[in-house]
This record gives structure tokens, C-alpha cells and sequence, in this order.
């Protein structure tokens, strides 16, 4: 196993973005934090398990992406409405975030193989700097490990890979102006 393939199992977006909701979820205690952990890893990732029976771990082609995807955009909806029955609305606008990422992320997959891995690290990325502030700078450091590891193991070109993080840093800057005006 090389290092390249270690970072991308490890950095996956199944495994990153659950990971920084929990993260901001911690903030409004144990209970809802415990609640994500099962919407947001348990059932998206027993049906990935599901999924890797007959695929492989990547979704390497473009014709497999909108099944999947449209998996975990109802999903997604699912935790946006348990956020939203729990008046959370921080956590409402952040899953409200991953819909329009998931389904920008399908738009752009119809035409173009845009890495998810490196829009994924991106985002989660951009998220704890703009929750936690930019001494969290040094994270930003996973979006070119990631970038690197996903050429490396030919899953994805530098064009797609500089697509995935610049879509994903774009949809952050437009979430942060959004969330600055309301």
C-alpha cells in the first residue's frame, strides 16, 4: 500500500465531512452529537459497504457518480430536516451547505470528472478555518496532500483535482457572505 493510497482512504470525503459536523455538532452537547455520529456515519456508510460489494471504493467513473450521489442527497435531507426539528439552525445551514455541495458536485460530475476527494478535503478544510479562525491555517495543508495522492494513484488529473478544491473553496466563500447577512 503506498502513502498515496493510504492519505486517500483516510482523507475520503465519507470519512471527512461526518467527521467536521460531529466536530461542530460537540458544540450543542452529547445527545445530538451522538444522533449525527448514526445519520451522518452509520447509515451513509453501511450503505457504502453495501455499494463496495460490486464497485470498487472509488466512484472512478462519471456514469456511477449520480446514483450515489442522489443516495446521499436524500440523505442529506433526512439531516437537515432532524436539524432543523431540533431548532438548530446552525447545524440546519451547514447541512443545507452539504445539499448544495453534493448536488453542485453531481452538476458538475455530468460533464466533467471533478475530484471529490480534493473538493471534500476542501471543504472540511475551509470549514474549521471559518469556524475556528485562520490559526487553523496549517490544516490547509491536507488540500495539496490529498490533490497530490489522488494523481498519484491516476484517479484523477491536477485539472480535475485543482476543480474539486476550487469549487469547494468557492461554495465556502459564498456560505461565509450567507451566513454574514443573515
Amino acid at each position: 500500500m503506498t502513502l498515496a493510497f493510504l492519505f486517500s482512504r483516510l482523507l475520503d470525503p465519507m470519512w471527512v465531512i461526518p467527521a467536521v459536523t460531529i466536530l461542530k455538532a460537540y458544540e450543542r452537547g452529547f445527545i445530538v452529537t451522538l444522533v449525527l455520529m448514526v445519520f451522518m456515519l452509520g447509515i451513509p456508510l453501511t450503505l457504502r459497504l453495501f455499494y463496495m460489494r460490486e464497485y470498487t471504493w472509488d466512484i472512478s467513473t462519471r456514469a456511477d457518480r449520480p446514483m450515489a450521489i442522489a443516495i446521499l442527497l436524500l440523505l442529506g435531507l433526512v439531516n437537515i430536516a432532524v436539524a432543523a426539528l431540533w431548532g438548530n439552525s446552525s447545524l440546519t445551514a451547514l447541512f443545507v451547505l452539504y445539499e448544495l455541495w453534493m448536488a453542485g458536485f453531481l452538476a458538475i460530475s455530468l460533464f466533467f470528472k471533478i475530484s471529490g476527494h480534493a473538493g471534500g478535503i476542501a471543504l472540511a478544510t475551509g470549514l474549521i478555518i471559518l469556524w475556528y479562525g485562520w490559526t487553523w491555517w496549517p490544516i490547509l495543508t491536507l488540500v495539496p496532500l490529498i490533490g497530490w495522492a489522488r494523481v498519484v494513484t491516476k484517479n484523477h488529473t491536477i485539472a480535475q483535482v485543482i476543480a474539486g478544491t476550487a469549487y469547494s473553496f468557492l461554495l465556502i466563500i459564498a456560505y461565509e457572505t450567507w451566513q454574514s447577512l443573515l
